[in-house]
This record gives C-alpha cells, sequence and structure tokens, in this order.
C-alpha cells in the first residue's frame, strides 16, 4: 500500500508541474503558428466596444492653471457643508483659565507647572497685555533675563497697537505714581519739619506771644498739624498747607527739593492731560470702549448684541455706528448668520472702503460658505490696501490648503510670520477636526478705539479714576489740583512779599534761632537775646571771648546730638540738617519707595483682574476713609511686595541709625564770636546780612575759634 501511495503521489505531481508550465508559457502549438503567418511589428490589438471612453468622464477642455484660478465652479463646497458656527483660532477663555492656572502654581512655588501653564496662555493669546505684564513680572522676580528681554519688545508692540491696553497701562502709571509722590512728600515734610522745628518754634512764639525775647516752646509747632488736619483737606491737601511754612523757613536745595516734589504732585493731580482723559473707558467695564473690545474677542453672546443693538439704534455720529456694525457683524459672524453679518460689513465698507475689520470679515464669511474663489478674491483686495498686516495672508493660506494648493499656502504662511503675525500654536482637538481651518476676525483698529475713547472720555468726571481715594487724597468742594495748586501761590506770594526773607535766621555765636525784633547787633552781629545779654554785662573783651566760646561750644554739642536723633528718628533727616544734601534725598526716596511697596506695590499688580484701584465698591476696600484699598486683594504677608517694603523701610532706618558717628564726625565745630572792640550791643540791626549756610550750623564772617 505505501508503495501504490507514493506511486500515485508522483503522479499527481508530475501531471500538476505540467499543467502550470502550460498555463504560464500558453500553447506552443497556437503561438508557433501565428508567429508564422505575421511579423511582431504588424501585430495590432483589438478594441472592445466596453473600452471607449464615457463622454460622462471626460476631463473638461479647460486650461488649469495654479496661478490664476479658472472660472469654475469645482472649488465650491456644497451649501450644507457650511459650518453653522464657524471655529476659532483661538478660544477667549483658554487663555484665561491657563493664565489663571499659572497664577495659582506661581502662588503654591510649583516653576514648572507656572511656566507650562503660561506657555499655553501665551501660545492662545500671544498679545494678551495681562500675560505679558505678569511674566515679565515674574522674569524680573526670578531674574531671568533672556524672558525679560524677549518679552520686553513684545509689550511695547502691544502698547503701541491696543488703545485698550496703553489706557489701563496709563491708569495703573499714574495712581502709582501719585502714590509714590505722596509717600515722598510725606517723609519730606517730616523731615524738613524736624529740622526746622526750632525756627518753626520760635517764628510761632513771636506771632502769638508778646515776649520780645521769643522764648523756644519745644510743643509750639504741634499747632500746625492739627490745626492743619481739623480743615479736613484730605492727605495731599494736608501735605500742601503744611509745606507752605516750610517753603519760608527753608533755603537753598531744601527748598528747591521742596518745590520740585510740590509741583510733581501738582502734575500728578492736574486732570487735563490728553493721555489720562482718554483712559477711563478702557478700565469701566459699562462703557462703550469695553463693549466694543469685548464684542470682537469673546464668542457670541446675547447680551453683548442685545447692547450692540441698542446702542446702535441710538447713535447718529457716522463713524461711531459703523464702530458699532463692525462689532456686531463679527458678533453675527461667530453665530453663523453670514448673510446679516454681511449686510452689517457692506454698510461699512459704504461709510469707510477700506476698514480692515470690515474687509477680512466679509471674506471670512464668504470662506465658510464655501465659495473658496470669491473669498480668495476678496483677500486679494484686502492684501492690496493692507500689505503690512499679517492675518490677511494666514487667512490666505487656509483656502490654499483647502484647495490643496499646498506651495502656495506655505508661502502664504511665511509671508504672515514675516509680518510679525504671531500664529498660535496651541488649537483643541475638535477644531482641528472639522471640516474647516479656523481664520482670524480681527477686530477694531487703534484708530477706532483709540475715537471711541475720545467720543466717551467727555462723559467721566475728572480724575475719575480716584473716585474711591478722595476721602484720602483730598475731597474738599474744590479740585483736587486747586487744593494743590493755591497753598504754592500762597506760599511763594509770601516768599516775595516779605522784606526779611535776607535776615540771618541764627545767633552767629551759638546758632540760636532768632529774628530782627529778639536780635542784639554787636560790631555787625546778630546775636541772641543770651549772647547779647553776656556781652553787654561783660567787662573785658578776654572774659567775654571765653564765656562766648563756651556758649558756643555747648550749643554746638546739643546740635550735633539733635541733627544724630534726627537721622535716627527719619532717614535722611539728618544729613539735611547737616548740609549732606544727596545722601539725605537717596536715604528719603528709599524709605518713601518701602512705605509704597508696603502700602500699596501690592494693588499695581499688571497681572492680576482688577483694572484700577480708584474705581472699586465701597464695600470692597478695608475702610472708605483711611486706607480704600481692595480687601479681596491682599496677598498677605508673605508676597514679594509686601517683603520688599518692609525689607527697604527697616533698611533705611538701620541705615539712619549706623549714620550716627559719620554725622558725629562729619559735622565741623561751631565757629564763636569774638569781639573786636568795645562796641556796646544794640537792641536794633543794623544792616541785614546774608542768612546761614544750613539750618543746623552757622558760619559768620570774622568768627573765630
Amino acid at each position: 500500500m505505501r508503495r501504490f501511495f507514493t506511486a500515485c503521489c508522483g503522479n499527481v505531481l508530475l501531471v500538476t508541474t505540467a499543467l502550470v508550465a502550460l498555463m504560464l508559457t500558453g500553447c506552443p502549438f497556437r503561438t508557433s503558428a501565428l508567429a508564422a503567418e505575421a511579423p511582431l511589428d504588424t501585430l495590432q490589438i483589438a478594441v472592445s466596444p466596453l473600452d471607449e471612453q464615457d463622454p460622462r468622464y471626460a476631463q473638461p477642455d479647460v486650461e488649469i492653471s495654479r496661478k490664476k484660478l479658472p472660472d469654475v465652479q469645482a472649488t465650491v463646497v456644497p451649501q450644507p457643508q457650511a459650518p453653522s458656527r464657524p471655529p476659532r483660532l483661538k478660544h477667549p477663555l483658554a487663555g484665561d483659565w491657563h493664565f489663571e492656572e499659572a497664577r495659582r502654581a506661581a502662588a503654591a512655588g510649583d516653576g514648572a507647572a507656572m511656566r507650562e501653564n503660561l506657555r499655553r496662555a501665551r501660545s492662545i493669546e500671544p498679545d494678551n497685555p495681562r500675560f505679558q505684564w505678569w511674566q515679565a513680572d515674574q522674569a524680573l522676580r526670578k531674574v531671568d533675563t533672556p524672558t525679560l528681554i524677549q518679552v520686553v519688545p513684545e509689550i511695547a508692540r502691544t502698547l503701541l497697537a491696543s488703545a485698550v491696553a496703553r489706557g489701563q497701562l496709563i491708569i495703573r502709571l499714574h495712581q502709582a505714581s501719585l502714590l509714590a509722590t505722596t509717600w515722598f512728600w510725606t517723609l519730606l515734610v517730616a523731615a524738613l519739619s524736624l529740622v526746622w522745628w526750632r525756627h518753626l518754634a520760635h517764628d510761632l512764639s513771636a506771632l502769638i506771644f508778646k515776649n520780645r525775647n521769643h522764648p523756644l516752646r519745644t510743643m509750639l509747632p504741634l499747632i500746625l498739624p492739627v490745626t492743619f488736619a481739623a480743615l479736613r483737606p484730605g492727605w495731599l491737601g494736608w501735605l500742601a498747607l503744611m509745606s507752605i511754612p516750610l517753603l519760608i523757613q527753608t533755603r537753598g536745595r531744601q527748598r528747591a527739593l521742596l518745590v520740585a516734589t510740590w509741583v510733581t504732585a501738582i502734575a500728578m493731580a492736574f486732570p487735563a492731560w490728553p493721555a489720562l482723559r482718554l483712559a477711563p473707558p478702557t478700565v469701566d467695564p459699562a462703557s462703550e470702549v469695553t463693549l466694543l473690545a469685548e464684542a470682537c474677542r469673546q464668542d457670541p453672546s446675547g447680551p453683548i448684541s442685545e447692547r450692540l443693538r441698542q446702542t446702535l439704534a441710538i447713535a447718529q455720529d457716522a463713524d461711531r455706528r459703523a464702530r458699532l456694525q463692525v462689532a456686531l457683524g463679527i458678533q453675527e459672524a461667530r453665530r453663523g448668520r453670514f448673510a446679516d453679518s454681511d449686510k452689517l460689513f457692506n454698510t461699512v465698507l459704504e461709510h469707510d472702503p477700506d476698514c480692515f475689520a470690515a474687509l477680512v470679515g466679509l471674506a471670512n464669511n464668504t470662506y465658510f460658505r464655501g465659495r473658496l474663489d470669491q473669498a480668495l478674491q476678496q483677500y486679494q483686495r484686502c492684501r492690496q490696501v493692507h500689505p503690512e498686516r499679517g492675518e490677511v495672508c494666514y487667512n490666505m493660506a487656509q483656502v490654499y490648503f483647502k484647495k490643496l494648493f499646498i506651495p502656495e499656502a506655505t508661502e502664504a504662511l511665511e509671508l504672515s510670520r514675516e509680518l510679525s503675525f504671531l500664529v498660535p500654536t496651541h488649537m483643541d482637538q475638535k477644531t482641528r477636526q472639522m471640516a474647516y481651518s479656523p481664520v482670524v476676525y480681527p477686530g477694531l483698529s487703534n484708530e477706532s478705539l483709540l475715537a471711541a475713547c475720545a467720543f466717551e472720555a467727555v462723559q467721566y468726571p475728572p480724575l475719575v479714576t480716584l473716585a474711591t481715594w478722595e476721602n484720602l487724597l483730598g475731597s474738599p468742594p474744590v479740585p483736587l489740583f486747586l487744593v494743590l495748586v493755591v497753598p504754592l501761590i500762597i506760599g511763594v506770594a509770601l516768599i516775595l512779599l516779605w522784606s526779611r526773607q535776607n535776615d540771618p535766621r541764627e545767633c552767629e555765636n551759638c546758632g540760636v534761632p532768632l529774628c530782627r525784633e529778639c536780635c542784639r547787633v554787636r560790631e555787625g552781629a546778630w546775636l541772641c537775646p543770651t549772647c547779647g545779654e553776656t556781652a553787654s554785662r561783660s567787662r573785658s573783651d578776654h572774659v567775654l571771648a571765653t564765656l562766648m566760646k563756651n556758649r558756643s561750644r555747648d550749643e554746638g554739642l546739643r546740635g550735633i546730638a539733635r541733627v544724630v536723633r534726627l537721622g535716627r528718628l527719619v532717614p535722611g533727616a539728618g544729613h539735611l540738617a547737616s548740609g549732606s544734601f544727596a545722601a539725605g534725598w537717596a536715604r528719603l526716596a528709599l524709605a518713601s519707595l518701602g512705605f509704597f511697596l508696603l502700602s500699596a506695590g501690592w494693588i499695581i499688580d499688571p497681572g492680576n483682574r482688577w483694572l484700577s484701584p480708584g474705581m472699586i465698591l465701597p464695600q470692597e476696600v478695608f475702610s472708605l476713609r483711611w486706607l480704600p484699598l481692595p480687601a479681596i486683594m491682599w496677598p498677605g504677608w508673605n508676597d514679594l511686595s509686601i517683603l520688599a517694603g518692609i525689607g527697604l523701610v527697616l533698611l533705611s532706618w538701620v541705615i539712619g541709625v549706623l549714620d550716627g558717628p559719620l554725622l558725629h564726625r562729619g559735622i565741623p565745630e561751631r565757629l564763636s564770636w569774638a569781639p573786636a572792640g568795645s562796641e556796646k550791643p544794640t537792641a536794633a540791626p543794623v544792616t541785614p546780612k546774608k542768612p546761614a549756610p544750613s539750618a543746623g550750623i552757622a558760619v559768620g564772617p570774622g568768627l573765630k575759634r
């Protein structure tokens, strides 16, 4: 059986091999017969009737060019495929969400999560000023120089291109500058009051009491701040009133510093600066400028569209109507109502044929309805009118991609990058899966928003951004500007009209304050009543010289001790009293910066949502009169601005304590007056002499050791 089975299998294998060879080579007998009948070059293949080309599938007899599109309907997408709501290139809330996550991560100390969320927020909205400012703030805190160098030019471009961002920054800078100037002015008034305290006591004693010797009463100058505070002029008004007697008392660089600080505060309180007048609508949530900006940025919203229609119904100005129609057209387009959006854009173009937002919006509506060739023509027209805008090139690239013209699309994308159009790199998966790629609906131009600010700014009262601070800075029935200007005019008038400005202010022997009525004159020297009485009773010039020297030395030691105490009490006061003007100014500036950061630096945060410290509700502040700052924004004692403020204040006081020995060694010994003859002192001055060079030391001609 085994042999039989093997033989059968061999036969079957042999037959199968022969059949396969016959199928691969064909029948050799028929091939050889046909080859004998005709040569190879006369071989013809019969065409089957089924191979004839069907006219239904014939190619169109049109010369197709990729550079000049044919006037055919081959690239028109059917109407049912048009999106009911067009996709967005960037979601307005996604960037805010990542930004808040970045702020939470920064507060928790998670640097990696902070950087990742901030990167995503910046990729969604590259030109958002809040994200840019906060990134710059974080770079400064962490001393990240490369990031700071990268973000600073972006901030500059955003400020130049956005009137809303520029207005918000102007308000923040104005409020911060006014508070910082107020703190510096407060410390300067305190320092000068202590330096000239004895002179103020002498002058008040001369005005109030009838004693001809004008004895010093140390507590008498306290009448001035108490009386001025009872008038309730506000913080700035109180400083202006306190500066009047100091302006009369001071001389030289001290007076120049006081006047410069005073004028700076007046400039900050001047309400008619053009940039400051245009800024309030940018931070008011109920303003028309904010409505226009939100309508161009946010998703379609019923309340926003309703407000736009109501405002448009009562608007009479043609430019104002055009702005409202552009914003409403963008809202209607994002809602999918392309026909209504086209009507609004066409109306705007009748008024302004070169309106960039209307031109691009009209082309975008055509693109989303599937008319790719017509949309491309509209983009090309907009490109001719606005060749500097990269949004047009980016939108054209999406049309080319839709038509599968990859080289043209790539070229358009590269051109958009060359025109500084920042393409968002983050896009959600749902947007990527839609039939249409998202395109850019540009908002109102910078010029349009500036015109909107100018139109609406006249409705706001002057310095409305300081409305919450009126009780603190000053709330009299007159404007804040006049509260500061009128005292300055009064002080200057008193200086010009008072004929005794050039009289000596101190005793030329001991340095005690004096005036024309209480002084004693001997040999042309103005002496205080004590020194004058000593000179009149002395019978010998040698004894008189010894007595004068002893009194001068005693008063000099007391003056040095007073200067050292002033430097420890108020930073910089001791240097101002000793004549070291630059050192005194530097220490005052350091202490005032510390107080500003400690009290209000944490509210001037350019990255937070709170737009204006001066425009908040009364129930949102710590104290409406004494501390009108938002309680909800308090970051805690561990915030960088709080810690920096405390550190600067402590540093200024430590420097003041350490400056004591230096001040002691830097003050020269007081020179005493020595008589030249036997002339008796007189009660009235002979001729006025020039004032002493400083408040604490008097050096006169003809003085000896």
